[in-house]
């Protein structure tokens, strides 16, 4: 049995279901289908706020995907979050709703040799992104004052400020502007350098997801399937003209496949089908259809360590604290929400506080003066920051129980411009088979040396008095700020950020490892592109989930002006 569409897009998740809205949307007289390869939800359980740092834990929610041993944090394997059914990673991320640095698509768009990547451009995708919310007080605007200029208000994806703030937000940052940080009134200005309150795909007490976007503008001429794992893209003389899926199914594209399973399942997807490295097919007895180095290869990430400490009574969020702990209070309010989206689960976890800074003492280091020409006038860019605090931010280690008279505050510090590069590699020829990753965390020198002053400089500002209460010791750290406990430090405890990309990188054809142009067709073949993190060339400062929604608004601009649609 064969079926057949215009448009097959292979994977319901941050990226698919964006691009797949605008396809049927613009290209009214097309047939548009998602083949998602979970299954569906049977509520919306799943979308509330509140569960924003445990829903990755779900294994409903998550592949449960594993890293190799990493060979330079001491042979440590690593849990890799990826999302599972309509939505993926938006049902589990953090929420997190940040753009990045203006740099960050000039130099994109650099190094693919289109200036449609630009920031100009960029810019005006990120507003026709978003419907963008931002209910704040005047003493709120005292912290975060979003210029309305520079965002969108008719888009499909809500983003929004929290309209009420968790007692010990403003404290915290002042504590920072003591410390010497500056105040950022709006981080997704094109500008994130210092602490800022980010918005977050919230609107009236759910998560918002790009499934959201599926059930909220659907056009007819859309459809999406589950439970449907794609196989391999069907080629005849190097066109693609369909997939075969994984229980012997075939679908047939009359235009295009689109590949936006993820950075490691669209790279997978390739390699099964014979488009990679022909030494790696020939391992596993594939026949290559295109040799094509780059697949796989250029995996990168945000790296992350958490810092924990105890304070006395007053510091962070302590209501939170004591709301997490009280059974009674967390049925209640669950039940609230479950009623009509309202309540206390709206309030606590609604506020971070994202710090986007610079280290400029990075600068005069062998590490940083070892990088080629084009990543060190990157890194001296203004608004580029080399590295993230996230105050405010999930209880860790989950296991702490605070003691009586006291208080707890974490900080995740993540690593910004990595340098290492990783891969991603087939098991077998079998789709069943997870992919190998291996992201070879910290196997470049300038990442540790990188990681290792941001620590530094996060213990410096929890022991500086700047935080006015007394600090009692550290629950998580590093023994003391010497490069050698903060390297054990880092080999014992780093984690991803689960901001993976690269994987199918964008590139100029003369580039040998360059896998898809910046129109999004996958180099050597025809009729076929990829359209989510996996094409990204450089790695933006920011959360992840805007820059999927960037790729599939841009990758439908381009596909839309193809084939003659309305915008």
């Amino acid at each position: 049995m064969t079926d057949t569409y215009d448009f097959i897009i292979v994977g319901g998740g941050n990226s698919g279901l964006l691009l797949a809205t605008r396809l049927a949307t613009a290209l009214p007289e097309s047939s548009v289908v998602v083949l998602e390869s979970g299954s569906a939800f049977p509520d919306n359980s799943h979308l509330c706020q509140y569960d924003r740092y445990h829903a990755w834990q779900r294994p409903d929610l998550d592949l449960g995907y594993i890293t190799t041993p990493q060979t330079s944090l001491k042979g440590q394997v690593l849990p890799y979050l990826r999302g599972k059914g309509p939505g993926g990673c938006t049902n589990v991320n953090f929420l997190t709703y940040t753009r990045g640095s203006a740099e960050d698509y000039n130099y994109w768009a650099e190094l693919v040799g289109d200036d449609s990547w630009k920031w100009e451009h960029t810019f005006r995708r990120f507003k026709e992104i978003e419907t963008f919310h931002a209910e704040l007080s005047e003493d709120m605007k005292k912290y975060s004052n979003p210029l309305p200029e520079d965002h969108g208000y008719n888009g499909p994806v809500h983003v929004s400020l929290p309209a009420q703030w968790e007692n010990g937000i403003t404290e915290l940052l002042d504590a920072g502007t003591r410390y010497g940080l500056p105040l950022n009134m709006d981080t997704n200005s094109g500008n994130p350098i210092g602490l800022s309150i980010p918005p977050t795909t919230t609107f009236k007490g759910y998560r918002w997801t790009s499934e959201s976007i599926y059930t909220n503008y659907r056009p007819a001429n859309l459809k999406m399937l589950t439970d449907i794992k794609v196989a391999k893209v069907v080629f005849e003389n190097k066109v693609a003209v369909g997939i075969q899926a994984a229980d012997g199914r075939k679908f047939t594209a009359n235009r295009e496949v689109i590949l936006s399973a993820g950075v490691f399942d669209s790279a997978k997807i390739l390699l099964l089908s014979g488009i990679g490295p022909t030494q790696e097919l020939s391992q596993h007895n594939i026949q290559t259809i295109h040799d094509l180095p780059g697949v796989g290869k250029g995996l990168s990430d945000h790296p992350l360590v958490v810092i924990g400490a105890s304070f006395a009574p007053g510091v962070g969020l302590s209501d939170r604290t004591q709301f997490d702990s009280n059974p009674a209070a967390l049925e209640a309010a669950r039940e609230q929400w479950k009623r009509d989206g309202t309540g206390e689960m709206n309030l606590h976890r609604s506020c971070v506080i994202t710090g986007w800074l610079k280290e400029n003492s990075i600068l005069t280091t062998s590490e940083y003066q070892n990088l080629d020409t084009l990543s060190k006038q990157y890194l001296t860019k203004d608004s580029v920051p080399h590295y993230e605090l996230f105050l405010a931010g999930p209880h860790f280690p989950p296991t702490y129980v605070v003691p009586e008279g006291t208080s707890y505050l974490s900080t995740v510090v993540c690593l910004m411009n990595m340098q290492s590069r990783g891969e991603i590699t087939l098991k077998s020829a079998n789709v069943n088979d997870p992919p190998v990753i291996d992201p070879k965390y910290m196997s470049h020198p300038f990442d540790r040396k990188m990681l290792t002053l941001a620590i530094r400089e996060a213990m410096k500002f929890y022991q500086s008095g700047a935080i006015e209460k007394e600090f009692k010791g550290y629950v998580l750290a590093p023994k003391s700020q010497s490069d050698e406990d903060i390297h054990e430090f880092i080999d014992e405890n780093l984690l991803p950020v689960f901001h993976a990309n690269g994987t199918l990188k964008m590139g100029k054809p003369d580039d040998p490892m360059a896998c898809t142009d910046p129109s999004f067709r996958v180099y050597g073949v025809e009729k076929l592109r990829v359209v989510d993190l996996s094409v990204c060339p450089i790695t933006p400062n920011n959360h992840s989930q805007p820059t999927a929604y960037l790729v599939a608004q841009t990758a439908a601009e381009k596909i839309i002006a193809e084939y003659g649609g309305r915008r």
